[in-house]
């Protein structure tokens, strides 16, 4: 019998929690709901059902609504599963460290520091281990670039980090990220690991929002049975692969880009990669953090400087300051690029010369009403400057 009966004086059965999982547990049906694939599934023996399937039974007996699907979630949403935890602690680690042959399989630029490289891949691989493993609230704090050369095996070397047989559902490889468009936002956070491919070409689309995108912690999505979107946990960790050495063009910062110049990547190692994340697991527990400290923020900040791409803008007033000069003057932003002989420079390069002189010399100050930083320029010859301004594009 189900549990809640119709009200007095009506026929029709209520459709509520407790009659919904009376009904599937009377025809043996198991719900369950994969955090990692944000997927839910329903299962009769090993027959896997529709929602056609369930919405037929739910008609025959007297369970028909609009409704029934969405309580169908829910219930599903109550008996989750974790693939990746689940091989991550398929077995205890050994005890036998393979996280600095891990590293050893990345080779870097020769300036490179290879303790950046180190530290850079720990970081993100924790935040993988977070990503599975984390209660809830899990929010990634970089994204591992790796920066080189096509065919050095940037790609093969993200997909060997888990078995063969896990990568096409667990790995999401050249995915192109495009923050505005529903169904790419949803092909990525329904993976572990996320590729995006051609990282540069995501920049141009909107670089901000990609970079909120990519850090949150929350995805709002509508998934099948349910009629409008959820909120669920994120899952899913990013890395990018770029081939363009300047390929950082945010003026606002780059300490979400954890980039390392790569010359080569061993992706045929024979690592035991569920021994490596098993070792991440046992320092997640103990307490260890995932995103970088002060002095890794720090070197990775002066590292990334090499990565940025360097507008006609940028080199004009590099080239004009005078850290010397003890008698700066307040300027705004377009003041500064008529100094440099801009004439009538528009919105956008005033806010593009903002950016560049609120890396150098901080914040503007409020002056009689209008934002100013105090400036000095080195003197040369407007002609100059001016024919040179003539030959530039914008």
């Amino acid at each position: 019998m189900f549990p809640d009966q119709p009200f007095p004086g009506l026929k029709r059965l209520p459709v509520t929690l407790a009659n919904v999982r009376y009904l599937l547990d009377a025809n043996g049906i198991e719900l369950g709901y994969n955090v990692i694939k944000k997927q839910l599934s329903s299962r009769r023996g090993s027959t896997d059902l529709e929602e056609c399937d369930l919405q037929s039974l739910a008609n025959l007996n007297g369970l028909g609504s609009n409704q029934f699907l969405d309580f169908v979630g829910t219930l599903a949403r109550r008996n989750p599963s974790n693939p990746v935890a689940d091989w991550i602690d398929s077995q205890p680690w050994d005890g036998t460290d393979r996280l600095e042959a891990l590293y050893a399989t990345v080779e870097v630029q020769e300036d490179y520091p290879i303790y950046a490289r180190n530290f850079l891949l720990r970081r993100w691989l924790l935040s993988c281990v977070a990503a599975a493993l984390e209660p809830s609230g899990f929010k990634a704090r970089g994204v591992l670039v790796f920066q080189g050369e096509q065919g050095v095996g940037k790609t093969s070397w993200i997909a060997r980090l888990v078995p063969a047989p896990m990568t096409a559902e667990w790995v999401k490889l050249d995915h192109h990220l495009d923050a505005h468009n529903k169904d790419s936002i949803f092909g990525a956070v329904t993976h572990w690991v996320v590729e995006v491919g051609e990282l540069d070409s995501s920049f141009r689309k909107d670089v901000a929002r990609i970079k909120g995108f990519l850090t949150n912690s929350i995805d709002k999505l509508r998934l099948p049975y349910a009629r409008s979107p959820i909120e669920m946990d994120r899952r899913t960790v990013f890395a990018g692969t770029v081939n363009e050495w300047n390929f950082l063009i945010d003026p606002t910062g780059n300490s979400r880009w954890w980039t390392i110049p790569v010359t080569k990547l061993d992706f045929g190692h024979d690592i035991d990669t569920q021994q490596v994340f098993a070792q991440l697991a046992v320092d997640y527990r103990n307490g260890e953090q995932w995103w970088l400290n002060r002095p890794e923020e720090d070197l990775l900040a002066s590292l990334n400087i090499a990565h940025q791409s360097v507008s006609v803008i940028e080199e004009r007033i590099l080239e004009r300051i005078d850290q010397a000069d003890k008698k700066p003057r307040s300027m705004t932003a377009s003041k500064v690029l008529e100094e440099l002989g801009f004439r009538n420079p528009s919105n956008a390069q005033a806010k593009e010369a903002g950016a560049v002189l609120r890396s150098i010399y901080g914040p503007p100050k409020r002056i009689q009403g209008i934002m100013k930083w105090r400036v000095s320029l080195l003197e040369v010859d407007m002609a100059t400057w001016q024919a040179a301004e003539a030959d530039v594009i914008y």
